[in-house]
This record gives structure tokens, C-alpha cells and sequence, in this order.
């Protein structure tokens, strides 16, 4: 998102054997003669994938919040974005200064117990995540503060535990990162995302209502209209109408999911409930970025690539959200259990339309993304979305033509972040 990165510079750090330089070196001495065994743990611990254990802290924040998908789509795209910018801003400063590691230099004794790095010391990339993470997050957490800071202070001294970072090496990365964060956070602040919505539920026989009772306001009518990433707006990739409610070919989509409720099998039920995602989870948002962190670390995608594939993809999922709830509100369709009652929902039911579906959308908009920085496992991505959205058809809330067509919606806005992808200098 940042386009003046020189407003995210760092001066030059301390020169070699400078009164500043030594007492630099003298504290990371006296931090490895007292090191101890949690320290290490900690260190070895940050170490192994710093991007994915703050993407792992707010999968669990949203869970336990109670967080819905589209919202929780706009915490992940957030936190993946100013990541990534602030990976950007620190690799313009690391060779900038091309400043060697504690170990590096003549005369330290410091002895690191993590690999060096292959870049430049300064500015330390893992306070830079720690601080941009810590104040994304922080935005939409206040009642976690507390862990959050005590998260961030860990992250950043573990470097200096395992003599990896000196400390005006983890000051300049935390510059970094809270001056990336604090522009994200001005750029989504107007997005539209808070917008209260004064309207009516359209009454007719083809139209959702809430089941609940009593009776509760739809989720997020006005989500289709929130400012997106990618896409020019949220009606960019709308779908044309769905079938009405009076056609044969509703009629048939609707026969297709009471046979399944009359005759789910447990394999089709384990698949309903793998996917569901319901409240009290990371949301399908967040189980995307699981499968996104997981495969990077299978991968041994560094801090600069895993931040990259995350910005990338929690842009598309996001936008997914918005297209998908601009369809939703657009045609205001009813569930499947609102036409037929007797059609069972193991999984629970969404307040809100059916048509088109937000699982489908989300996981077409990620595995297309993921697909393209692991183009060896685009087939088994792809068959992952399918499965996510067939599996709101085996739990009883979604017609096939919500999944086909939420499956094309988020395949298109993936596209979207793919080509982005391609041209943003990436080697």
C-alpha cells in the first residue's frame, strides 16, 4: 500500500567501535552470559516463521471474539499488508547500510544460537513484524493490549537473547513497523466498513428472513459496499440474478439439497463440519490462512515471501467478502431450510442470504492465489475450494448455484491479485 517509502527510513546505525557500538556489544555480552533455557526456547520459537506466529495470534484473537468472516477478512488483510510493507521499508535500509551481524565483527565474542541470516543486519526485520503486527492488531483488540505488548516485547528481545540483533538494530525495525502500521490503519479507516445500515428486509415469497428467534437483523447489508483492494467495486464480478423461486430449475437445486439432508452420509457430514467455520473459529478467512502458514513453512518460504503470499491472498479473500455480500444484499435469496423446512442444518445457519456463498467465494479467491506461489500444488488447491464449497451444499445451507457461482466470484478477484502479483517486481 505505501508509496513514499522514504518516509519510512531509519538513520544510519552506530559505527564500528563508536562509545554507542560498544555499549551495544557489552549488553548483548552480558545477555549471553546470562542466557538461560527459556530464553532459547523463545528465540527458536520467533525464529521459525515470525509472519505466521502474528498471523497464528490473530486466528486466535478472532476465534476467541467471536469475530464473523467478513470482518475477520479485514483484520488478516490488515496485518498481511502493513507486514509485507514493512518487510519492503526494512530490505530498502537493510542494504542501505549493509550492516554485519554482532557476530560478524571483530573482537564481539558474541556467539548467536540461531543462523545468521543471509541479508544485512539493520534494521532488524523480526522488531519490524513484532511492531507493525503489535499495532494492527492492537487496533482491533484493545482488551488485549496487554498480551499483544508483552507478545511484541518477547518477539523483539528474543533477537537480542540469541545475539542476533543489537539493540539500535530492534529500535529501527520497531520505527519501521509502527510507522507502517499507523498508515495502514489511516488508509481503512474511511473504507466504509463501520457503515450503519437503516433499511428494511424486502418481503416476498423468493426472499431470506431471519429464522432466529426472535427475529435479528442480517448480517452486514451493507458489506458489499466497503472499499476493496483490488476490485474497482463491489459489484465488479456480480453474478447475474439466481434462478427464481418459482422455476423449475430453483425447484431442482432445492430437491438436490433436501436429498442430500435425507440421506447425508458421514463422510459428507466430516466434510460439512471440517469447512464449517463457524463462531468461536478463525473464520474460513482465517482457515485459509492456516493453510497459507502451513504450506509456507513446508515450503521454507522466508519472512519477505511468506509476507507477500498472505498480502496477496488476504487482499483477494477480502475483496471475495465484498463481492459475495454485494450478491447477497443485491438478490436477498432465501436458504434452502427457509424453501423446504425439513431440510436439516448440522452445521447451523448463517443470518444471512443465501445467494452467493461466502465460503465458496472466499476459498476460490485463496486457493487461486496460493495456486499461483505454489503452482506445483495449484490441483490440489483447487480441489480444496471445490471441497469447502460443496461442503455448504452437504450442510444443508447452500443450493449448488451459491457455491458454483461464489466459487467463480472469488476465482475472478484472485485473478485480480495474481496479476498484481506478476507485475510488482517480485524476482
Amino acid at each position: 500500500m505505501l508509496t513514499n517509502f522514504s518516509a519510512a527510513s531509519v538513520p544510519a546505525p552506530p559505527a564500528y567501535r563508536t562509545p554507542t557500538w560498544q555499549n551495544e556489544i557489552a549488553e548483548l555480552q552480558q545477555l549471553q552470559a546470562g542466557r538461560t533455557e527459556d530464553q532459547i526456547d523463545r528465540a527458536i520459537f520467533w525464529n521459525a516463521g515470525a509472519i505466521c506466529r502474528w498471523n497464528e495470534i490473530a486466528r486466535d484473537l478472532v476465534a476467541a471474539h467471536r469475530l464473523n468472516p467478513p470482518i475477520a477478512s479485514r483484520i488478516y488483510a490488515a496485518l498481511s499488508i502493513a507486514q509485507y510493507d514493512a518487510m519492503i521499508a526494512v530490505w530498502r535500509m537493510k542494504y542501505r547500510y549493509n550492516r554485519k551481524y554482532p557476530s560478524q565483527e571483530v573482537g564481539t565474542g558474541i556467539k548467536p544460537v540461531l543462523a545468521i541470516p543471509p541479508d544485512p543486519c539493520y534494521p532488524c526485520e523480526h522488531s519490524a513484524i513484532a511492531a507493525v503486527s503489535e499495532r494492527i492488531l492492537r487496533q482491533f483488540f484493545p482488551n488485549d493490549i496487554a498480551a499483544l505488548d508483552a507478545a511484541k516485547s518477547e518477539h523483539q528481545q528474543s533477537r537480542m537473547w540469541a545475539g542476533i540483533a543489537r539493540r539500535s538494530d530492534v529500535e529501527a525495525g520497531d520505527q519501521i513497523g509502527v510507522f507502517v502500521a499507523e498508515e495502514v490503519l489511516a488508509h481503512i479507516a474511511d473504507d466504509g466498513s463501520d457503515a450503519v445500515w437503516t433499511g428494511q428486509v424486502p418481503v416476498g415469497d423468493c426472499y431470506w428472513y431471519s429464522s432466529e428467534n426472535p427475529p435479528r437483523p442480517p448480517l452486514l447489508p451493507l458489506w458489499g459496499r466497503v472499499r476493496p483492494w483490488l476490485m474497482t467495486s463491489g459489484s465488479q464480478f456480480r453474478p447475474g440474478p439466481p434462478p427464481d423461486c418459482h422455476s423449475q430449475e430453483f425447484l431442482d437445486a432445492l430437491r438436490e439439497v433436501r436429498y442430500i439432508s435425507d440421506n447425508r452420509t458421514p463422510e459428507q457430514l466430516a466434510i460439512a463440519q471440517f469447512w464449517a467455520d463457524g463462531p468461536g473459529t478463525a473464520t474460513p478467512p482465517g482457515h485459509w490462512n492456516q493453510i497459507a502458514c502451513d504450506m509456507a513453512t513446508q515450503k521454507g518460504l522466508n519472512e519477505v515471501r511468506t509476507a507477500r503470499m498472505l498480502a496477496l491472498m488476504n487482499m483477494a479473500v477480502m475483496d471475495a467478502g465484498i463481492a459475495v455480500w454485494d450478491a447477497k444484499y443485491t438478490y436477498w435469496l432465501k436458504r434452502p431450510s427457509q424453501a423446504d423446512p425439513n431440510i436439516t442444518t448440522p452445521i447451523g445457519l448463517p443470518n444471512f442470504p443465501s445467494y452467493t456463498s461466502g465460503h465458496s467465494g472466499f476459498s476460490g479467491a485463496a486457493a487461486t492465489v496460493l495456486a499461483y506461489i505454489f503452482p506445483d500444488q495449484a490441483e490440489t488447491l483447487n480441489a480444496m475450494a471445490e471441497e469447502a464449497a460443496i461442503s455448504r451444499l452437504y450442510g444443508g445451507i447452500h443450493y449448488r448455484f451459491d457455491n458454483e457461482d461464489g466459487l467463480k466470484q472469488g476465482r475472478q478477484i484472485g485473478a485480480l491479485a495474481v496479476a498484481r502479483g506478476k507485475s510488482d517486481g517480485s524476482p
